[in-house]
């Protein structure tokens, strides 16, 4: 790496010593009142010619006098295009200043160095490196010397583009990113990061120091901050965070070392996730898990919960004491296991129903229990699916038992018919009664003799 920067010095140094013996040459040229000699002349033209680096001679109002074969390569010009012609018809249209403004300020400076850029043949601009040198004082005349900087340029538009990219790509994260140089000062961070920690905007607090921008940070993070530093690479899942009002953050965290390209610790990548909403969310999950569970535990009624292959995840005891077993014993066995404990007839009908509606209602199922006594349950059953996906993930099914209703149902029932067959006796017997005394009124009616039930006769009448 030291022979290249030696050569570039050295290439640096003779072009120096070149245009330094040019510009003498050219002063005197300009300055002595008897013309110089053919041979004098001649040496100056050739010396300018041959340079590796474009020249080109202007008098005070910028029209080009002389042009040597290296501008003329780098633009593709031919001299006699050039010759004559003012230098601000060759210049960019975006410059800020006119070219005779800048001439007049390089004659009183003498000699500038500045970037520029010249139209070439075939219309698009070249970016250069312009070494310009005033001569002379009542009639100033002026010499440019011209080093083709396009690849440097369009190193630094790259170089510019991906940092421009990098801040943009940072800024838009959903994540929380900071990027500190070695003095721990801001160089990117993303919107996130601003959100999370109440800070106005970027601008604000890009080059300032982080324990300026946050100085309320607790010694463990300026600890974390000079491990990584050092080289650590440094990180947490579930780390409290006290803020200064009192209030307790949860974050997950990594803090890397990031290197220039000599492979030294250029600074440090904070990356960080607020999960205080997440582990808020967490505890509430946990706590209504425990409630449900142990309103499902300790419920009366039997309850199950399958999964879409038919294998029991969640029961309670209500249910495992149908089959005289425990909870564990029910969990993870097929709910098809205990089909047989159900009617062949009802059997058929229930899972056909399952496999095509997921669901029933109201099923009223006559169950064996292990004693072989039979007891009679209403059983409703419902789908649980996935809120994003919308995937099946369970099916819950709550039973009911009605034996005891039932009986007292079948009792009624029988009590019911008992009733009406006294009514349907009761009933024909009365109306066999009334037809007997219709039958002794018509006798005596017969025998020219007054009735005796004047009632059923009124009765007849109605």
């Amino acid at each position: 790496m030291l022979i290249p920067c030696i050569a570039e010095i050295s290439l640096y140094l003779m072009l120096g010593i070149l245009m330094f013996v040019a510009a003498v040459m050219l002063f005197m040229r300009f300055v002595r009142k008897k013309p110089e000699s053919s041979h004098e002349g001649h040496q100056v033209e050739t010396l300018l010619r041959y340079m590796p680096e474009g020249y080109i001679g202007l008098d005070g109002q910028g029209i080009i006098q002389e042009v040597n074969d290296a501008y003329l390569a780098m633009t593709g010009y031919k001299r006699s295009e050039l010759l004559g012609k003012n230098l601000d018809l060759f210049l960019n249209g975006n410059r800020t200043e006119a070219l005779f403004s800048q001439l007049k300020a390089i004659e009183l400076q003498k000699s500038v160095m500045l970037e520029t850029e010249h139209r070439t043949k075939d219309g698009t601009f070249l970016s250069l490196e312009a070494s310009v040198i005033a001569l002379g004082s009542e009639n100033p005349a002026f010499m440019c010397f011209y080093r083709n900087i396009s690849k440097r340029k369009n190193v630094e538009l790259s170089l510019k583009h991906s940092a421009d990219l990098l801040r943009y790509v940072i800024e838009h994260t959903k994540s929380s990113v900071a990027i500190h140089d070695a003095g721990l000062r801001y160089l990117y961070v993303s919107q996130k990061y601003l959100d999370e920690y109440g800070l106005q905007d970027a601008a604000s607090i890009i080059g300032r120091h982080h324990y300026e921008v946050l100085p309320g940070l607790p010694q463990k993070w300026r600890d974390v901050h000079q491990r990584a530093l050092a080289g650590e690479v440094v990180s947490a899942d579930d780390d409290p965070y006290v803020r200064e009002d009192g209030r307790v953050e949860y974050t997950r965290w990594e803090c890397r070392p990031w290197y220039t390209e000599e492979g030294e610790i250029g600074g440090i990548v904070v990356y960080t996730e607020m999960i205080t909403k997440q582990k808020q969310i967490e505890h509430e999950l946990r706590e209504a898990k425990k409630y449900l569970e142990a309103l499902l535990t300790h419920a009366n009624t039997p309850i199950v919960v399958w999964d879409p292959n038919m294998t029991i995840t969640l029961a309670n005891q209500a249910f495992a004491s149908l089959f005289e077993q425990n909870i564990s014993d029910v969990v993870g066995r097929k709910l098809t296991d205990y089909a047989d404990y159900i009617s062949e007839s009802q059997r058929k009908d229930l899972f056909k129903q399952l496999q095509e509606h997921l669901s029933f209602s109201a099923a009223e199922l006559a169950m064996e229990t292990h004693n072989g006594n039979t007891r009679t349950f209403i059983w409703n059953t419902s789908p649980i699916y996935i809120p994003d996906t919308g995937a099946l993930m369970a099916i819950i099914a709550q039973g009911q038992d009605i034996t005891e209703r039932k009986a007292i149902e079948m009792e009624n029932a029988e009590q019911l018919d008992q009733l009406k067959r006294w009514y349907a006796v009761m009933t024909n017997r009365e109306d066999r009664i009334m037809e007997l005394k219709r039958e002794v009124n018509t006798l005596l009616k017969c025998d020219g003799k007054p009735i005796r039930y004047a009632a059923v006769e009124d009765a007849s009448d109605a």
